[in-house]
């Protein structure tokens, strides 16, 4: 580390970044700009030479070989380069500071660091920039001289690749010049009167990975990883993409986990400063994932102050790894890539558990950021001390003033944009460290990795959202760029890894990464006159069609909300129709252009890049064990026969009347090996949980987890998932191993980084037991630790129970009672526990009244689809429904409510998943409608679609109800049931079917508001579809639509679905 780095720090630090300054027609500094063009190429013939100094550094040699070379290929001319003292005839593009850019005023010495010209001259034509002391010679097709060239600041470099850019049109889109780049052809080539002087707008613009996938530019091979061939990656095309498009040889800087190698210097003379507190035990487990330091430990602190200073001072390792996330002025001090933040009682008493779950160890982490900078600056004034706001520590600390030497690196999600909400909430939490922390240097970490490809995602492509994030973060004080890492995978030769790694799919990185790039070099950048001009100049006469093809994609991330999952990236965004659409625009384009023209090669990138990589995605939902309408599982809780004594808790008598539940099937949707069984069971003051988990191989077990809190993810264990509000916002997450070892962690799965608060406490008590084939778990969980939130018979709650089994390597290890396939930590695919009043005992499997907090709780209105697991059949998805769908009223009169009117004709219904067991069971649902337009509809059908029952009451006629039984209707009218015109608007009525699953017959009951149920069929029906099958069950309860009526408006309350009796 030099002292150059230090002061092109400092300059940015305390020197706001210039404004670029376009002068036409007179120049503001040095001498008179020439008023005549100047004319570099004429027919095809040069005009011009390049001339460089007779010492030129690296970053000017490597500019006038660029300028040279796009030049040539515009308009077929060679312009020669020479050195000083040459003498050259006719224009003169002079590259780099040299004796003649001197004698025109133009210095480096007198330049901003990153800052450059572009200006003309009486002779013609001034590139130059602020550049390094480099000046070794460079081999223009080398990428090693190439890489050594640009190891310093390259201003020469951006003002050549500006002038390209803006003033002659080149454009390089992606990373490849065949056909990535833009080049616009012409015999002639002029350039009017120009003085530009600036740099670009934030000073750290840095990339990761390096590499990218040149040669292919996409990939949607992600389940065969070993197809990403390292002969796919040009490292000279790489390394020059970034430098054409000013992204390279900015300010060095790092925030990153800078302890990593503490444990092998320190973990045996020291263990004391580590959250293990001792050596043997860390050793047990994955240091940098699962271990931190004590920040309060004593002589912590001094020793990486120490470190720090060594640093600066310019001295050696004092250890291998000490300086592991430095760069340039700036010193990493960041904790490991954990939460288990240390429990000893001082550093306990540093954590505010009230900041929520992204700011628990802000104060703590902060301070000790804090008060190393100060000693640090003690002795380098200008050393910088930076860390990322991450995990547990992303939320500002309240209180604490930052010295002027700390940098935050604030880590951002742009795939959560879709929801305004969230990306204020950054920007507020930034403005609060800039204004409240007065912290003076602030960068972003942009995770443009997510979501991640490698899992079939719906791709999001926003350049709209990254143009008002930046502009924004430009209008906070202090902002200096930062880090934006893309998707990358380890490159294979032949079917062997050979430790490299590039960016996989660049097309697919794209809208996102080349905007922010432009933006961050410019954030007065328009990006819809941008865009425009990449259809136009990228696709020629395809430009329409992938105009509509990209904003299709935009839009619906935007519109529809996002998506985290895999159900809700095919379920909601990726339907069918909205896939079919985009293939239409990709044919479109095909049709617009001419077969191996540069503009079809680039409709063919898109669409293997993208469209393929969708489709693919789909395909793969559609049949595997994320299947289109994958329920969610339903169970009731039992409420227990008696007061359970707090010391007998354990014993069988707490779930004696509760029905057993199995775990069946992994993750991947195949069978487990073995089961796992389980109760639950409730009194005022606990939830308690019985777990049987088979086990044969039971001396294989793995119990390595000896401390709370620590984790216990990879030993055999069950996981218990509790979300009282259903909202998904916050739930409670529990790990207890085969040796009764608890973690336990309040999650808000939208905080930026880690989401789990450690420091929650449940006070949930644990027994297990060990057998000869199987390993128990009992467990009583105090019910008002969970947010206030105290349940009452007929409430429902989000629960899942989970399983990790790795006794037996080599099988899959994660199962789950609701099926989660995209992990246990998936809030919408938690099951629902319906609490049972005494009298229940289990039974009611699911009840729905609409007065839980999922739907708001209150009088204030909330949607239905996306609420305690109501959703929308994609068959119909966003055509409607979801508009005319909705939760209102407050107290016992809330109620889901349709608009009819406002939805399409179609034959959709509101849906939920119930799973129940065989034997006897019972659906029932209440309706109360506005007009006898419509069609009040009960409807069930097995997991595949099979139909076992459809009931309705007939549109125009009060009295009238049918079933659907095969290739006929049974209707009933008053002489049937003698209630009347029960279902004339404004009365409520119910509608009840019950199922015998083992012979497969139907009963239907109805009922005039609250009263008795009425049998229709005196004898049972068959299922209506006779191949149906099965206890997983989808409900269809709503409406169909047939025409626009006056008042059209269905209401329905109290769903409830009742286990009458069990086969045995």
């Amino acid at each position: 580390m030099g002292n150059c780095c230090k002061v092109f720090a400092a300059r940015w630090l305390w020197v706001r970044p210039a404004l670029a300054l376009l002068l036409v027609g007179g120049s503001a500094w040095g001498r008179s700009v020439a008023a005549a063009e100047v004319s570099l190429v004429t027919g095809g013939k040069p005009q011009a030479t390049i001339v460089l100094s007779d010492k030129p550094t690296s970053a000017a040699q490597l500019a006038a070989f660029e300028l040279r070379h796009f030049v040539e290929k515009i308009s077929g001319a060679r312009l020669p380069i020479v050195r000083e003292p040459n003498r050259v005839q006719g224009t003169v593009i002079l590259v780099g500071e040299s004796r003649r850019s001197r004698a025109l005023g133009v210095e480096r010495k007198g330049l901003a660091p990153q800052e450059y010209v572009v200006r003309t001259h009486e002779d013609g034509l001034l590139l130059m920039g602020h550049d390094g002391r480099q000046f070794d010679p460079v081999v223009y097709e080398s990428y090693s001289s190439l890489y050594k060239a640009v190891s310093g600041p390259i201003g020469t470099c951006y003002a050549v690749h500006s002038f390209l850019e803006n003033q002659l049109g080149v454009k390089w889109y992606l990373p490849s010049e065949s056909l990535g780049a833009v080049v616009p052809r012409s015999p002639d080539i002029a350039v009017k009167e120009l003085a530009i002087r600036r740099r670009p707008d934030v000073p750290v613009r840095s990339v990761y990975p390096l590499f990218a996938n040149t040669e292919r530019l996409g990939f949607n091979q992600w389940d065969k990883p070993q197809e990403f061939q390292s002969s796919w990656v040009n490292a000279r095309t790489s390394l020059l993409y970034w430098i054409r498009n000013r992204f390279w040889g900015g300010l060095r800087h790092n925030a990153n986990h800078s302890f990593s190698y503490f444990d092998k210097a320190f973990g045996e003379s020291h263990p004391e400063w580590f959250s293990t507190k001792s050596f043997a035990r860390m050793q047990q487990l994955n240091y940098q994932s699962e271990v931190q330091p004590c920040l309060a430990a004593k002589g912590f602190r001094e020793q990486v102050i120490s470190v720090a200073r060594d640093y600066f001072s310019g001295r050696p390792e004092p250890f291998p790894g000490a300086y592991r996330g430095t760069a340039g002025g700036f010193f990493s001090v960041m904790p490991n890539d954990n939460t288990n933040m240390c429990g000893c009682a001082d550093c306990r008493r540093q954590y505010r558990p009230r900041s929520g779950a992204d700011g628990t160890a802000s104060h703590y982490v902060w301070n000790f950021v804090n008060e190393v900078a100060r000693e640090v600056r003690k002795t380098h004034p200008r050393a910088m001390i930076s860390n990322c706001a991450y995990f547990n520590y992303t939320a500002p600390p309240t209180g604490l003033v930052l010295e002027p030497n700390v940098a935050v690196e604030f880590c951002k999600f742009y795939t959560y944009y879709s929801d305004r909400k969230a990306q204020a909430r950054d920007h507020r939490r930034i403005a609060e460290f800039v204004n409240k922390n007065r912290v003076r240097f602030f960068t972003t970490w942009e995770y443009l990795l997510k979501p991640h490809m490698n899992e079939w995602a719906f791709p999001c492509m926003v350049p709209h959202v990254h143009a008002e994030d930046v502009r924004e973060l430009r209008r906070i004080g202090g902002f200096r760029g930062g880090k934006l890492q893309f998707l990358y995978m380890g490159t294979y030769t032949g079917s062997k890894p050979n430790g490299g790694v590039a960016q996989v799919s660049p097309v697919l990185d794209f809208m996102n990464l080349y905007w922010r790039m432009k933006l961050y070099d410019d954030s007065s950048f328009d990006v819809d006159r941008g865009l425009d001009d990449y259809y136009r100049l990228f696709f020629g006469p395809a430009a329409v069609a992938m105009k509509a093809f990209y904003s299709a994609i935009e839009n619906r991330w935007m519109t529809l909300g996002g998506g985290q999952d895999s159900r809700t990236w095919w379920n909601r965004l990726g339907t069918r129709d909205f896939l079919a659409g985009l293939e239409r625009l990709v044919e479109q384009a095909r049709e617009a252009t001419v077969e191996r023209t540069l503009y079809r090669q680039r409709v063919d990138v898109v669409d293997q890049g993208i469209l393929q990589h969708m489709l693919k995605s789909r395909a793969r939902y559609e049949t595997s064990s994320i299947a289109e309408a994958a329920p969610i599982a339903t169970a009731g809780v039992a409420r227990t026969p008696e007061k359970v004594p707090a010391e007998t808790w354990h014993g069988d008598a707490t779930w004696a009347a509760s029905p057993v539940q199995y775990i069946t099937r992994t993750l991947k949707n195949e069978p487990v090996d073995q089961k796992t069984a389980f109760q639950l069971a409730w009194d005022d003051s606990r939830l308690y949980i019985r777990a049987r988990c088979d086990e044969p191989r039971i001396s294989s077990i793995k119990a390595t987890t000896r401390d709370r809190d620590v984790g216990g993810f990879s030993d055999d264990s069950i996981e218990l998932f509790i979300d009282p509000t259903g909202l998904g916002t916050t739930f409670y997450q529990f790990c207890i191993t085969s040796r009764g070892v608890v973690y336990d962690a309040r999650e808000t799965p939208r905080a930026i980084g880690a989401t789990g608060d450690v420091t929650w406490n449940s006070a949930i008590k644990a027994r297990t037991t060990i057998g000869k084939r199987s390993w128990e778990l009992r467990a009583a969980l105090p019910l008002d630790r969970l947010g206030g939130q105290k349940p009452r018979p007929g409430s429902t709650w989000r629960f899942n129970l989970c399983r990790n089994r790795f006794a037996e390597t080599g099988r899959p290890p994660f199962s789950a009672w609701s099926p989660s396939p995209a992990g246990f930590r998936d809030p919408g695919q938690f099951g629902l526990i319906t609490f049972n009043g005494a009298a229940d005992r289990g039974d009611l499997v699911w009840n729905c009244d609409f007065g839980g907090s999922a739907f708001g709780g209150t009088s204030a209105k909330s949607p239905l689809f996306g609420r305690d697991g109501w959703y929308e059949n994609t068959r119909y998805a966003r055509r409607g429904w979801d508009r005319s769908l909705s939760v209102v009223g407050s107290g016992p009169d809330r109620r889901a409510v349709c608009d009819i009117n406002s939805t399409c004709p179609s034959d959709v219904l509101p849906m939920h998943a119930v799973q129940v067991s065989p034997g006897v069971v019972s659906v029932e649902t209440e309706f109360r409608r506005g007009a006898l337009g419509n069609q009040p509809t009960l409807s069930v059908s097995d997991i595949n679609g099979k139909s076992i029952v459809v009931v309705y009451a007939w549109p125009g006629r009060g009295d009238l109800v049918a079933i659907d039984i095969p290739d006929e209707r049974e209707n009933f009218g008053d002489a049937d049931h003698g209630l009347g015109d029960f279902t004339t608007p404004g009365k409520w009525f119910g509608l009840k079917a019950v199922m015998d699953t083992v012979k497969r017959t139907i009963a239907v009951h109805v009922r005039r508001g609250h009263g008795a149920w009425v049998p229709l069929n005196r004898q049972p029906v068959p299922y209506f579809d006779p191949e149906a099958r099965g206890t997983r069950w989808f409900l269809r309860l709503g409406t169909y639509k047939h025409k626009t009526v006056e008042n059209n408006v269905l209401e329905m309350d109290n769903v409830a679905v009742r286990q009458l009796s069990r086969s045995r």
